[in-house]
């Protein structure tokens, strides 16, 4: 059998790409050749992909948390979108590029978090409004934590590198990045903060950690580096956001 890495190799010469072509300049310790940037590509069209499942059973969860009507109603409209965000970034953006190169549909099996269905089945409500609470608060933490490692560091280095291409594809990615991807990932740190600021700081000290802990646990799914007490205080401001801030109805000063 061909190895995943001879079977790219190929799919990227039928499609008229030298695997072997460096992007950047050639020899330097930044440079990447086409064949492993196309591989980042099906990870990153994965990975977001994977995300859909899990924020739309955060949205639902929200709903059995015994939050106040207005946190829960903000959170299951944010969530909703978010979930459908995620997807769009995964198959439109990074997957359109992915199979652009000659990729097939990227699976689970691609994701750095696995497949996003496993993560979504502990999300399941259950008849205890608190541990509903506990385990939104939880799992918002370690998305945020990708959330923020993806947007300070995963994308400006896809779109630098798309830069350094030069090529239609990676023209185009870079503009979706620009303009679609970035904002939205915006308003997805945004979630983080809200359901700090309304479900976590309210709680005390202890719940404040867990939220550090459990945010520093989503940046290792990607290798990055842990926040401290006040970074992690520094990112997340001094008060929640907006429901229209949220939603992308309302710029953040």
């Amino acid at each position: 059998m061909k190895s995943n890495g001879r079977r790219a190799r190929e799919r990227l010469m039928d499609r008229g790409f030298d695997p072997d072509h460096a992007i950047g300049d050639s020899g330097t310790t930044d440079s990447i050749d086409v064949a492993t940037f196309y591989d980042i590509l099906g990870r990153m069209a994965a990975s977001e992909k994977a995300g859909q499942s899990p924020t739309y059973s955060l949205a639902r969860l929200a709903l059995r948390a015994g939050l106040p009507s207005e946190a829960a109603d903000t959170l299951f409209l944010a969530y909703n979108q978010q979930s459908a965000e995620e997807a769009g970034h995964g198959d439109k953006v990074f997957g359109n590029a992915y199979f652009s190169m000659g990729g097939v549909a990227p699976g689970g099996e691609h994701s750095v978090f696995g497949e996003g269905d496993d993560v979504a089945s502990v999300l399941n409500p259950r008849d205890d409004p608190s541990e509903n609470e506990r385990s939104l608060g939880i799992t918002a933490a370690r998305i945020g934590g990708i959330e923020t490692f993806a947007l300070q560091y995963l994308f400006p280095l896809v779109s630098k590198l798309c830069d350094r291409w030069d090529h239609p594809i990676g023209r185009d990615l870079a503009r979706q990045i620009r303009d679609v991807v970035r904002p939205e990932e915006s308003r997805h740190v945004l979630i983080w903060r809200y359901v700090f600021h309304r479900t976590i700081a309210p709680k005390g000290p202890a719940r404040v950690d867990e939220y550090l802990q459990n945010t520093n646990a989503g940046r290792t799914q990607l290798a990055a580096p842990a926040f401290d007490r006040p970074t992690l205080e520094r990112m997340l401001g001094t008060g929640a956001p907006t429901a229209r801030q949220l939603l992308g109805k309302e710029r953040v000063s």
